[in-house]
């Protein structure tokens, strides 16, 4: 498997995306999700994915926080221990490097209350346990959340882009409807708002 970047950096930016985590939310009282909506849609985000020496190395975690949240730098400190959110910001950072694969994907797949829901007991686990957790969700997740997850928008937001219902989206999400059976005008209006083929949505 080829990873993301040289893994030289990888504990680096493991160390600065969970510290990010740990004072978002502990200290500025963000919700995990919300944070983590907030870190895709900066240029933090991609900055990490390819492992680029300003942003994810030429910066601190505080100095990268205030970019995401476009505020002022924070000055804090994280705790001595690995929190939660922590081990969250720490094993995302290292599914990323793992997969290769951009933040939004991963986070549509695994979103991160969910992981955080997982801390006990995968903190205590050799990380290669996590991988093979990472590994079951990125395979089972619709194309559809996917790709509305890439495109940073909530149901609603497809809904009113594209006429069709919530509860259809929903349902196709959540694999109650064969999204593959719906009509094609359907698919057509889902397609253009997220920038991607009809196939995508339905392979």
């Amino acid at each position: 498997m080829i990873h993301a970047y040289n893994d030289d950096f990888l504990p680096i930016i493991q160390g600065k995306l969970a510290s990010m985590f740990e004072i978002a939310v502990l200290k500025r009282n963000i919700s995990i999700d919300d944070f983590a909506r907030m870190f895709l849609s900066s240029p933090v985000c991609r900055a990490f994915e390819t492992a680029d020496p300003v942003f994810a190395l030429g910066k601190s975690a505080t100095e990268l926080l205030s970019i995401v949240m476009r505020d002022t730098p924070w000055e804090t400190q994280t705790d001595s221990y690995a929190s939660p959110e922590y081990w969250v910001g720490y094993t995302l950072a290292y599914m990323q490097w793992y997969f290769n694969k951009p933040y939004s994907e991963l986070i549509a797949a695994f979103p991160c209350r969910d992981l955080l829901a997982n801390y006990f007991p995968y903190h205590e686990m050799d990380i290669r346990q996590s991988v093979d957790l990472f590994s079951s969700k990125l395979h089972s997740v619709c194309a559809l959340k996917r790709f509305r997850i890439m495109k940073h928008l909530s149901q609603n937001d497809l809904a009113l882009l594209s006429g069709v219902p919530i509860r259809n989206i929903k349902a196709y999400e959540q694999g109650k409807v064969d999204i593959s059976k719906a009509q094609a005008q359907t698919l057509y209006a889902l397609s253009k708002v997220l920038n991607c083929s009809i196939e995508d949505l339905i392979l």
